[in-house]
């Protein structure tokens, strides 16, 4: 006897609303990057907030001395670097195109030549995410700021009020998923601290081992290629042989031996950073598998492009905390039925 199968209306409204909810989560990506990429600053620096409240200082007057700090670190560096940045950015572009020409002068088949000159495009347009023309430069350029300051302002005010994150969260959420997101947002905040702190710092190390390797290995353009690695470096899992396989490519423009040398140096940093640094300094409360990190960044990269990478490890953390959530809920049901 065959069963009939019915679909009830709440269901039929359930699913039309899970499709609404990708779609407004696809079109207002920008503006959710915005938000996302605020509140995981605001929870990193919390705890610098929370200390000098601690020491009698107004969360507002500490949050303001957080900020100014960090602006004033990142204007003082851009204005010493940028001249120098830029002056020996040309050469390497330079010297990436003479690479390049020479990669296609052994002789490779022009199909093979094509697709080489046609990735290459695509990996420049996707880190530039600008036209070559002015108005597209432009247009980019403003978006972009309007960006960079809307995401100041909102971890500006998200740090201001205590526990503003939590709070954001209880005014925007309906009672009904108010417990569930707030008691996954627990874990994920934790995390997420320890993940932001330890992040800036491991990047700003390999950069400063990066561009000191390549100076003493005499590797042209070092300042430029040690800023570049500490930038890879936000990117989970193919940023540093990204940043790894630019060096080898400058080094090996100037001599082949010099280009095993380069090689050398990457691989011996990248098995440092894997099997010691990583392991020390994330620690383990910070591990996250490493299929989930590759599906997070590839659906970052697709819905955020550059900015969706640097967070998918946060999206991974937050994720893995939600599965671990509802896996232990589920868990719990199942015992108390037994």
């Amino acid at each position: 006897m065959s069963e009939k199968f019915e679909i009830g209306w709440r269901t039929i409204f359930r699913v039309i609303f899970f499709l609404l909810l990708i779609y407004f989560i696809y079109v207002a990506r920008e503006a959710l990057g915005v938000l996302l990429t605020a509140m995981v600053i605001a929870m990193g620096i919390d705890p610098i907030v929370s200390f000098l409240e601690t020491k009698r200082l107004n969360r507002l007057l500490g949050t303001i001395i957080v900020f100014l700090t960090g602006i004033f670190l990142l204007s003082t560096a851009v204005y010493f670097v940028l001249p120098v940045l830029l002056y020996e950015a040309a050469g390497f572009l330079e010297h990436v195109n003479r690479a390049v020409a020479s990669i296609i002068g052994l002789g490779l088949p022009p199909v093979l030549i094509q697709s080489l000159s046609s990735s290459l495009d695509k990996v420049l347009g996707f880190f530039t995410g600008a036209n070559f023309s002015l108005t597209g430069a432009i247009s980019t350029v403003v978006t972009r700021v309007v960006l960079v300051i809307s995401t100041i302002l909102v971890s500006f005010y998200l740090s201001v009020e205590q526990n503003g994150v939590e709070r954001l969260l209880r005014v925007i959420l309906p009672d009904f998923y108010e417990k569930s997101v707030l008691s996954i947002f627990v874990r994920f905040k934790v995390r997420i601290r320890r993940w932001f702190v330890t992040q800036l710092g491991l990047s700003l190390l390999i950069g400063v081992i990066y561009g000191l390797g390549m100076w003493l290995l005499g590797v042209d353009y070092a300042l430029v290629l040690g800023i570049m690695g500490a930038i890879f470096e936000l990117v989970p899992v193919i940023g540093p042989v990204l940043s790894g396989a630019v060096m080898v490519l400058v080094a090996v423009s100037q001599s082949f031996s010099l280009g095993l040398y380069a090689l050398l140096f990457a691989f011996i940093v990248q098995q440092l950073e894997g099997h010691i640094l990583i392991p020390i300094i994330m620690g383990r409360a910070m591990k996250v598998h490493p299929v989930v990190v590759i599906i997070a960044l590839l659906a970052g990269a697709e819905i955020a492009g550059f900015v969706g990478i640097v967070l998918s490890v946060p999206i991974a953390v937050m994720a893995q905390e939600t599965f671990n959530y509802f896996s232990e809920k589920k868990s719990s049901r199942t015992s108390l039925d037994i």
